[in-house]
């Protein structure tokens, strides 16, 4: 929710009193945007996270502006001519839910247009609408609660000083008995990852619900690397994995930061100290490569999650919120 009426950078600039009412409203295009809006839009995304210091959109959102997504719509709020604003509308779950992202580009803020393009979501929301705050700006929460938003979930941003804790005599973790270590096999490994996956986040809203097209996608990502996708198997099963991400200077920090970018363990697996062993071994590896800071995401009322990721030295950086109000389609 990008409208915030008390940054610096959202003030008005003289002659450039319009609002949104002027322009129209937002233009909702499903599934993917034509070549022209694409481009717009993604350099109007980079310009905010310039702008504020955080990505407005998640990877979940960008790679569905970049690939188009079935059921999707992208909203675009125009403004002399150019892409002021745009909102990224998921398609709906079983219950008529929907998740939103927006931005506003910062010389048109303060004008309505994130209103515009929030109603305009709104009417195309039969269940729930629920809408990301990356980084929890200073006057979001305002914004979202005179539109009727209620926070109805935190994710943490947390980070770890990578250097030090390598450098730790006790930075390691047995395996558990019966467990051997190994790496994705891209092309053999994907079925098993996916329904490992869908059961280590069985009541996860998004990251349970992957589909083989978006591990697809991610494989095809200029990030991707196989050496720091990690497997854990018994004799018979695939019962554990930690795959890692490294992000290129600048997204994050002025050098490369590390991602402990998905961990998980098979809830039926029995064995204890599996997920702590995954950690370790992946951040091991990030620390191999020269690394000296990582980074990552969880719930915050994933209680027993964050308590692992505290006592292996990771310390809270930010929060990222949603909001949630209900929908006026019919």
């Amino acid at each position: 929710m990008p409208e915030d009426p008390t940054r610096r950078n959202a003030s008005p600039q003289a002659g450039n009193q319009s609002s949104a009412a002027q322009f129209g409203g937002p233009n909702a295009v499903p599934e993917r945007l034509d070549d022209t809006d694409r481009t717009a839009v993604v350099s109007l995304v980079d310009a905010v996270t310039e702008a504020d210091g955080v990505a407005p959109i998640s990877e979940d959102g960008r790679l569905a502006l970049v690939h188009g997504k079935p059921g999707a719509l992208h909203f675009t709020q125009r403004a002399d001519n150019a892409v002021a604003g745009y909102l990224y509308l998921s398609p709906p779950d079983a219950e008529q839910d929907c998740t939103a992202e927006l931005c506003v580009t910062p010389r048109w803020r303060r004008r309505g247009h994130g209103r515009a393009l929030l109603e305009a979501a709104l009417a195309e929301t039969a269940g729930a609408l629920r809408v990301w705050a990356h980084g929890s700006l200073p006057g979001t929460q305002r914004f979202a609660e005179r539109l009727g938003f209620a926070a109805v979930r935190e994710l943490r941003l947390m980070e770890l000083d990578l250097a030090a804790a390598a450098a730790a005599p006790d930075f390691a973790a047995p395996p558990p008995d019966g467990v051997e270590l190994g790496t994705f096999r891209p092309g053999e490994d994907e079925e098993s990852w996916l329904a490992l996956n869908a059961r280590a986040f069985a009541h996860h809203p998004e990251q349970g619900s992957w589909t083989a097209q978006e591990l697809t996608e991610r494989e095809a990502e200029p990030w991707f690397d196989p050496a720091g996708f990690f497997l854990a198997r018994t004799a018979h099963d695939l019962i554990g994995f930690h795959w890692t991400k490294v992000h290129p200077a600048g997204a994050y920090g002025p050098g490369p930061v590390g991602e402990i970018y998905v961990l998980g363990v098979d809830p039926d697996a029995g064995r204890r100290g599996l997920g702590r062993f995954l950690a370790v071994a992946g951040l091991q590896h990030l620390a191999q490569t020269g690394l000296d800071s990582v980074i990552l995401y969880v719930d915050g009322d994933n209680l027993p999650a964050v308590r692992l990721y505290q006592s292996l030295g990771f310390r809270n950086r930010a929060v990222d919120t949603l909001y949630e109000r209900r929908g006026s389609a019919k």
